[in-house]
């Protein structure tokens, strides 16, 4: 929706006085704060930058949100493709409680 709210903005001096950038700018934060709580949890691949991975996201969701409303493909379609992505940037599991990095279970005292 943002996206289309934007193109209509470039062509209403009305709408693109507004200060609609600040909804997406706050959710690219939250995504980016979600993202790195979850680097820290060992979800997200530790070589991944949270920020850049967040306004990945953000284009993605806005990109495909715009192909659903102009009927380039349905809904169930831009939710397959997100979730795709979302199994790439999720696919190193999280290590399980009570695991030691680099120690053999032998090995702990």
């Amino acid at each position: 929706m943002w996206t289309s709210y934007a193109v209509l903005a470039m062509t209403d001096p009305d709408l693109a006085a507004q200060p609609f950038v600040a909804g997406p700018d706050r959710l690219e934060r939250q995504l980016t704060e979600v993202l790195e709580q979850a680097r820290r949890d060992g979800i997200l691949d530790p070589l991944r930058n949270a920020a850049s991975e967040a306004a990945h996201l953000l284009s993605l969701s806005h990109g495909l949100g715009t192909s659903v409303l102009v009927g380039q493909r349905g809904a169930d379609a831009a939710t397959d493709i997100l979730r795709a992505h979302l199994g790439r940037l999720f696919a190193h599991p999280a290590p399980s409680p009570g695991a030691t990095v680099g120690v053999s279970r032998g090995a702990r005292r």
